[in-house]
């Protein structure tokens, strides 16, 4: 690769300029991976901190929460391993004058449900009037002690305690007790949560069991938001495979007359090749990592509002996707050298 390497060096711009848009694309991508994984989590962290398998939701509901509403003579003939939940979204605010909207969800102090909730600071007590908060409120200056009053009533809800991981449909949540939201809902239970996916001969008419990941695809604007993000992201691929093709071609056309002294010199063809394949990873490489840890730097510098999830995974996926196609776009120029000869280069 001696050969790959001595013509980077002796062409820096023009290679300086295939890393700087390789680097921009992938900057892009990551920033796009990171909001999308961001806003997902956003919408569903709630959910996953639940570990449920399925939940049963009124089947004309079409597998929304606040749409769903279950009889007690449903409920009843449900297996009793079940976590009943009630959901009610609301504006509350604090005395300090702080507001934010929230999803309110009811649940038993003593189900799965609550046990597998996080404490990260305060109390994990949910008696009457009494809530555990999402940290996000935390975030926007709530605190331990604070009481919340909900929107359009009077009710009072004290902060106990906050919890990490808890947003649904991007708005925090606020568990409470049954008790509390029966004012509020009028003792409404919208679905019932359970920790093995339940057979279809013990699901009363009138109610559907949904796997929790197509519960979570139809939470409201879910599905769309990230068909949109990975149109964008499926875009930004071709354009990195486009931009690679374009400047090597345009690259190996230019140097033609010296390929063709090469091959006339006994360099094989399988050399020539193999120096482009590398000339394009060194140049996806390089500018991905440039990139990873630009995206690492604007994750750490934007605001807490900015729903941003730099995520291992993602990145090395996102990583190793744009060399793929930086080394695919390398695969027009190789046509191009594969058919020179060298006899009519130097005419002969």
């Amino acid at each position: 690769m001696f050969l790959a390497i001595k013509e980077m060096l002796h062409e820096k711009l023009r290679y300086s300029l295939i890393i700087v848009l390789i680097f921009l694309v992938s900057y892009l991508l990551i920033i796009l991976t990171g909001l999308a994984t961001g806003l997902s989590t956003l919408n569903k962290s709630a959910v996953n901190e639940w570990h449920a398998s399925s939940i049963v939701l009124n089947s004309d509901s079409e597998g929304r929460l606040p749409q769903s509403f279950l009889s007690q003579d449903n409920i009843n003939r449900l297996p009793k391993n079940g976590t009943k939940i009630s959901q009610y979204s609301m504006l509350v605010k604090s005395k300090g004058g702080l507001k934010e909207n929230a999803q309110l969800i009811a649940v038993d102090p003593q189900s799965f449900v609550y046990k597998n909730l996080k404490l990260t600071s305060g109390s994990k007590n949910i008696s009457k009037n009494f809530g555990l908060v999402s940290d996000k409120l935390k975030d926007d200056g709530f605190k331990i002690g604070d009481y919340l009053t909900v929107a359009n009533s009077t009710m009072k809800i004290k902060i106990t305690g906050f919890t990490s991981n808890a947003t649904l449909s991007a708005l925090p949540v606020i568990y409470i007790s049954s008790d509390t939201i029966q004012p509020l809902n009028k003792g409404v239970t919208n679905a019932v949560l359970f920790k093995d996916k339940l057979k279809n001969s013990k699901i009363p008419n009138g109610l559907k069991q949904l796997n929790i990941e197509t519960f979570i695809n139809k939470l409201p604007g879910y599905s769309a938001q990230q068909l949109t993000f990975n149109f964008m992201i499926g875009f930004l691929y071709i354009i990195i495979l486009i931009v690679i093709s374009i400047f090597l071609y345009i690259l190996t056309v230019q140097k033609l007359p010296n390929l063709g002294v090469l091959k006339a010199q006994g360099v094989s063809t399988q050399y020539l090749i193999l120096s482009t394949l590398f000339q394009s990873l060194v140049m996806s490489v390089v500018g991905v990592i440039i990139a990873i840890t630009l995206g690492e730097i604007t994750a750490m510098s934007l605001p807490s509002e900015v729903p941003i999830v730099i995520d291992t995974n993602n990145v090395v996926v996102t990583g190793l996707g744009i060399v793929f196609m930086s080394l695919l776009g390398a695969l027009i120029p190789i046509r191009q050298i594969a058919k020179i000869d060298p006899y009519k280069i130097i005419g002969g």
